[in-house]
């Protein structure tokens, strides 16, 4: 089984990297993000088979970071800060200060309506992360209030408008102000619902990247199945394709997930919390075996997919993506303008059942979604179903008739046209 180099440098840059973070006095938490990216960037190199640490990998994991679904613009900022930490140590060179911006405190006279809401969010059973950035969003908003407001029963409309056209918003900030003055109206704390004030914008949804069944073959294809780690990769992206599973449950699967007995798949998803279950094929079935049996490390995890160099931990989420991406290469796919992760198996899965005529219901527990409607996000590609809704063309009549047809404007001459327009 291939192990990392002893003489790789990526032990002593970890090593190193969460020393100075200690002496420096860093958060726990600070420290933990730093080592949970650190930890990703191992992956990256694992699945390319890279044993030393460079700049350019580190800017080339950086390319291809925030590419992945499950990155937010705030992950792919702290990725950021860690890779340049890295490159710092390489260079044997200080940490650089980063410039934070000012926090934006929440006037006083709002705390109190500050705190009730964020109550409120917190009974709702919101992620940690949706919780904290209500908090910062509600607080950025009462921070630009008019300072005529002085309470939340005075705020008008008029106010609203002079906030959110004085100040620069992003989408997640609108989202917050509109449950921020939904809650305000419910709890009877303002007269009027001025979540209606909110601006609304109004984005198109992109169409999913999908490819064709002869494309996923291909790209499966291209896997070389006479190494553990392809036998591996294998398995990854035929859960994606096979089974639309997400990459945060295929890299979660364990075990006792995978009953062969019911040859079913039984998992939480991590993205919804809520339980599904999968029903494996036989080609699923045999590579999940045949990775098991002659290619998964030794190990001690309940994980099933691990990292093929020592310590043989864990993949993470977006070593999925990884993985996509170096098989998409190889096998000369043309993805211009197409998503070419893990995720895009799991949309062309999707757009394949819905064309088969599969009832959206079906589709939904196929893919473990929570809303039925979300199966309808994939017709839009099914052009061969979308002309079946299409209206017929109403027959022209009037001025425009007249134009169009060239034996009526014969017979009226030109006079009788002027007339009729």
């Amino acid at each position: 089984m291939k192990e990392r180099n002893t003489n790789s440098n990526l032990s002593r840059l970890r090593s190193e990297l969460e020393r100075r973070l200690i002496v420096m006095r860093y958060s726990k938490t600070t420290i933990q993000i730093h080592m949970h990216v650190f930890k990703q960037l191992e992956d990256y190199l694992d699945v390319y088979e890279k044993a030393d640490y460079t700049k350019e990998t580190g800017q080339r994991f950086l390319m291809e970071y925030p590419l992945q679904s499950n990155h937010s613009p705030h992950q792919f900022k702290q990725a950021r800060i860690t890779v340049r930490r890295i490159n710092e140590i390489l260079e044997n060179k200080l940490f650089t200060q980063c410039v934070r911006k000012a926090h934006s405190e929440c006037p006083s006279r709002f705390i109190n309506v500050r705190n009730s809401y964020l109550e409120s969010v917190i009974e709702k059973g919101l992620k940690r992360n949706t919780s904290k950035n209500r908090k910062r969003n509600v607080e950025h908003l009462l921070s630009r209030l008019p300072e005529t407001v002085l309470s939340i029963e005075a705020l008008t409309a008029a106010d609203l408008y002079s906030a959110f056209t004085k100040y620069e918003w992003l989408s997640d900030g609108y989202i917050t102000a509109r449950s921020f003055f939904s809650f305000l109206f419910k709890s009877g704390m303002t007269k009027t619902n001025l979540s209606a004030c909110v601006p609304k914008l109004t984005r198109p949804k992109p169409l999913p990247s999908v490819y064709s069944g002869d494309e996923v073959k291909q790209l499966l294809s291209a896997i070389d199945r006479s190494t553990g780690l392809g036998k591996r990769d294998y398995a990854i992206l035929l859960l994606a394709a096979n089974l639309g599973l997400r990459s945060s449950d295929i890299v979660g699967l364990t075990f006792k997930d995978v009953d062969r007995t019911t040859k079913t798949i039984a998992v939480i998803q991590d993205k919804t919390t809520r339980p599904a279950t999968f029903v494996l094929n036989t080609d699923v079935e045999e590579a999940i075996t045949d990775y098991i049996q002659n290619g998964r490390p030794q190990s001690e995890s309940d994980k099933l997919f691990l990292r093929f160099v020592a310590p043989f931990s864990p993949l993470a989420a977006g070593s999925c993506y990884t993985i996509a991406v170096k098989y998409f290469s190889l096998a000369g796919i043309g993805t211009h303008g197409r998503r070419h992760g893990p995720h895009a198996l799991r949309a062309s899965y999707a757009t394949a059942l819905v064309a088969k005529g599969v009832p959206y219901a079906v589709v939904k527990e196929a893919l473990g979604h929570e809303d039925r409607e979300s199966a309808k996000y994939y017709v839009r590609l099914d052009a061969g179903r979308l002309r079946m809704c299409a209206l017929d063309v109403p027959k022209p009549t009037g001025a425009f008739a007249v134009l169009i047809e060239p034996k009526v404007c014969q017979t009226i001459g030109l006079g009788g046209l002027e007339g009729a327009l």
